[in-house]
């Protein structure tokens, strides 16, 4: 991996706790260090600890196809049960899993789109595989900072090391200092509704008449595809009249 090339899920700084000695070389079907880190811990607080670290579709996916893969289609089944009640994104995504989809792969061209022309690009909200895919492709002169905000406990530094320097930490009260003419403001949208979208309460924190003003462009990019069925608990609804631009699951 050059120094430029974003992390990719199995290169990921380990979670808090990861045993200080290297281990040895794991079989291939063995588990990563994050994963046997989170294996560690009852299911629930395991999907949350990985859920504030890698996002909640990014976790998802992980514990869908890593469960899948220990126990086939019934252990997800139960996944989807146990845990699916208290958070929506994973509910949604083990059932699309159930009817054969699988994790897709993350496209940038519409929301490159939406952002062009702009020289700071602050994101709200944390989903490490769509923050690798936007490191990747957005032009390298053009600054990415990451709000660090988020209800559960994150260790932020090490979240941020990941990016090797191109993505910058913001504090909630030093944001404004990201706005401007040619500034944009990108959050992780988690279902729609009609014209209500489920987004992370971060988004609410720094959302405001006054905002809108100072931002060039407000962009939402669906991470999910479709409407959880259950309550999202961990999110909260606000209005795509928000949003200059909503990009699509499939990035359009």
């Amino acid at each position: 991996m050059t120094r430029r090339e974003p992390l990719l899920s199995s290169q990921r700084i380990p979670l808090v706790g990861g045993p200080a000695v290297t281990p040895p070389p794991p079989a291939p079907s063995a588990l990563t260090l994050e994963e046997r880190e989170i294996a560690s811990l009852g299911l629930g607080a395991a999907f949350e600890l990985a859920s504030a670290e890698l996002g909640f579709a990014a976790a998802s996916w992980l514990f869908v196809e890593q469960v899948a893969t220990l126990g086939g289609r019934e252990a997800v089944v139960a996944l989807r049960d146990e845990l699916g009640p208290s958070f929506s994104a994973l509910h949604y995504i083990a059932t699309r899993w159930l009817e054969g989809e699988r994790a897709p792969p993350i496209r940038t061209s519409g929301v490159l789109h939406a952002l062009e022309g702009a020289r700071r690009v602050l994101v709200v909200g944390l989903e490490a595989r769509h923050i690798d895919a936007l490191v990747r492709d957005l032009d390298p002169s053009v600054r990415l900072g990451l709000l660090t905000y988020r209800l559960q406990r994150v260790e932020w530094d090490r979240v941020i090391a990941n990016w090797g320097g191109r993505v910058e930490p913001v504090d909630v009260a030093e944001f404004q200092g990201w706005a401007g003419a040619r500034s944009a403001l990108l959050t992780f949208v988690y279902g729609v509704r009609g014209h209500v979208m489920n987004v992370l309460s971060a988004f609410l924190r720094v959302i405001g008449p006054d905002v809108r003003t100072q931002f060039r462009d407000i962009v939402g990019w669906d991470v999910l595809g479709g409407t959880p069925e259950v309550y999202p608990r961990y999110l909260v609804e606000t209005l795509t009249s928000e949003l200059t631009a909503l990009v699509d699951v499939d990035g359009v």
